[in-house]
Parts: C-alpha cells; sequence; structure tokens
C-alpha cells in the first residue's frame, strides 16, 4: 500500500525545485554575459593583431574575417589569399598608394575548411636581403681592392709616361692625337681605381643635421641636371637626417645621374622626390623616394642592379649604386628600388631623423 506524499511535503520539494531552477538560471545567464564579454574581447583581440587572418570552409566559403572589407591594393603574383589556388609563402603586395609590401601567407587546415593569415614582413624581408648584399658586397670589395692595389702601380707609371709622349709629340699632330687618346684611357683606368678602392675602404659617417628639402635641391644643381628634365620637390620642410652630408651627397649625385641617364629616350622626363616619417623600433626615420619616369629596370636585372662594376648602362663603371648601399648601410639605414620596364624606378632611402 502506498502512501500519497503530504501536501506539505510536495510544497517544500516544489519550492526547492523552484530555488534550484532559478540558481541554475542565474549561472546560465552569469556564464552568457561571460561568454559574450570573453567573445567580445576575443574579437577585439583578433581585429586589433598586426595580421590579416581569413576562415574559409572545405566550399570556400568565407566565414569569418578581421579584415571583411578585404585589403586595398593588388596580390602582384597570384589570387588573394582567400580564393582557390593562391600560393603560399611569401607574396608579393602593392597597396591603393603604389607602395610594395613583402607579406607571409600560411594556411592551416581544419575539420571543415582553413584558417589563412597574412603577415607583413617586409621590413624583415628587406633587412635579410640587404644583409645578405652587404655580405656579398664585403667579399667582392676585398677582391676588388687586392686587384685596384696591384692595378695602381703600373698605372702610375703608363700616366707618367702617357704625359711624357703628349709632351714629346707636341710638333705632331697625328701622333699627338693617339698620346692624347692613350693618356685619356689611363686617366679613365685610374678614376675606376680609385672609385674602387672608395667603394672597398671601411666608411665612418660623421653625422650632422641635414635639412632634406634644401639637401635635395642642392644636390640637385650639383648633379647638372638638364633643364629638359621636370623637377618637383614634395619633400616636407621639417624633413631631417642625422647623417654624413659629404657621404650622403655623394649618393644622392649618384642616383639623380642614374635617373637622368634613365630618362634619355623620354618624351617628357621628370624627376620627384617626396617623404614620409616612419618610425622603425621605436625611433623615427625619414624615407625619402626619388622617382623618376624613364626606361625602368628588368626584373631580372634588380638582384644585380647593386653588384660592383654591373651597369645597365653602356659606359657605366657599376660602382655607384654599390658605394651608395654601402653608405646607407654604414649610416644603419636602408637603400632598395622598385622598378617596372617601361614605368620608371622609384629609389628608397631611410635614414635616422635628427632630434
Amino acid at each position: 500500500m502506498t502512501i500519497a506524499p503530504a501536501p506539505q511535503q510536495l510544497m517544500e520539494a516544489f519550492a526547492a525545485f523552484t530555488a534550484a531552477s532559478e540558481q541554475l538560471e542565474a549561472r546560465y545567464e552569469a556564464l552568457q554575459l561571460q561568454l559574450a564579454r570573453l567573445q567580445g574581447e576575443l574579437q577585439a583581440v583578433i581585429e586589433a593583431v598586426p595580421f590579416a587572418l581569413w576562415v574559409v570552409g572545405d566550399d570556400g566559403e568565407l566565414r569569418f574575417s578581421n579584415r571583411p572589407e578585404g585589403l586595398k591594393g593588388n596580390f602582384l603574383d597570384g589570387p588573394a589569399p582567400w580564393e582557390v589556388s593562391a600560393p603560399t609563402g611569401l607574396r608579393h603586395f602593392r597597396d591603393a598608394e603604389g607602395r610594395e609590401h613583402f607579406m607571409e601567407q600560411e594556411n592551416r587546415p581544419t575539420t571543415s575548411g582553413q584558417i589563412i593569415t597574412l603577415r607583413d614582413v617586409t621590413e624583415a624581408h628587406l633587412r635579410a636581403q640587404q644583409a645578405n648584399r652587404e655580405e656579398r658586397l664585403q667579399a667582392m670589395g676585398l677582391m676588388a681592392a687586392e686587384l685596384a692595389h696591384e692595378i695602381r702601380n703600373p698605372l702610375g707609371s703608363l700616366a707618367l709616361y702617357a704625359g711624357m709622349l703628349v709632351e714629346d709629340l707636341q710638333p705632331q699632330p697625328a701622333q699627338l692625337d693617339l698620346a692624347t687618346r692613350l693618356q685619356d684611357s689611363v686617366q679613365r683606368l685610374n678614376l675606376l681605381v680609385t672609385n674602387t678602392l672608395t667603394f672597398s675602404r671601411d666608411l665612418v659617417p660623421k653625422p650632422a643635421v641635414i635639412r632634406l628639402r634644401t639637401f635635395w635641391e642642392d644636390a640637385r644643381k650639383t648633379a647638372g641636371l638638364p633643364e629638359s628634365v621636370a623637377w618637383e620637390n614634395r619633400v616636407p620642410t621639417e624633413a631631417t637626417w642625422a647623417a654624413d652630408p659629404d657621404l650622403l651627397r655623394q649618393v644622392a649625385t649618384n642616383l639623380l645621374q642614374n635617373a637622368v641617364k634613365a630618362m634619355d629616350d623620354c618624351e617628357h622626363p621628370k624627376l620627384q622626390v617626396h617623404g614620409r616619417l616612419e618610425t622603425v623600433d621605436g625611433a623615427r626615420h625619414w624615407q625619402l623616394i626619388l622617382e623618376d619616369n624613364g626606361c625602368g629596370i628588368p626584373a631580372e636585372d634588380l638582384s644585380r642592379i647593386f653588384d660592383p662594376f654591373y651597369s645597365t648602362f653602356g659606359g657605366g663603371t657599376g660602382l655607384g649604386l654599390a658605394v651608395s648601399h654601402r653608405i646607407l648601410v654604414a649610416h644603419g639605414g636602408l637603400l632598395y628600388l622598385e622598378s617596372q620596364v617601361d614605368h620608371g624606378t622609384k629609389v628608397h632611402l631611410r635614414l635616422p631623423a635628427s632630434d
């Protein structure tokens, strides 16, 4: 025989159940609030990370991205990261302002798709390129210095004898012309040897404040730019470098003369220089961009453009950019080129700002 519970017992059980339900509901609401807060914080973190992130399903559907507006610019080496058949590894990207970036793309598979990340590694890539280039240039510089020293002594004798010939053959015009050509050739060889020794020696900059707008105006006059070349100086008046003026003047002259040669066949040659302030490792730097609208440099030549004795111009010594590179490295700066055939070249120079 079963005895039915008393009404009092039922009321107490119902009250206990109600209290437990209310506690569970309160805990559930608290967990919901905590989850929402964590989701908000996670979203803020994902949006703040210094790389782009996409979550893509197996069917190619984009499920999430911290860059929902996409990337403003174009990838120069294939489809965008979230598209099918996009390459991984180092990517080449040009933004909407025309600046070139190097991105590292990584694809991580998941159970239902993949997570794609894209990091801007431009600074690290350019520094690594410059370090490798400098190591190669140092080795070549040592070899070139040894050769230059060996050549200099007999070259001095040649210069002496060529001068004596020019003096002795003054009454004989035909022979004098040959002797003069010989003397000019010896002088060109001597200049090449001198430039080689300059390239190979250790550089010890003596920094001073360089006002960049005025500096480039003076460099334009020193380089003797033809009046046919349009010139535009858009460097901010407050821009300064902490650098050796004499060494940097040599760099500017080399770069301006190269630009003029590149625009020989240009109908409306134009040179412009502009700058922007950047923060690198917590320190202020000014980056200067010298831009021409000349013939440009083929992609296969860009990797060798800083090698000594390598020139894309007929009759050049191929030492101008090599020396300029060494000067920028000696200052702790950065020098690199962007170029497109028939569209011109941009030379980037970055050095610490003067405080």
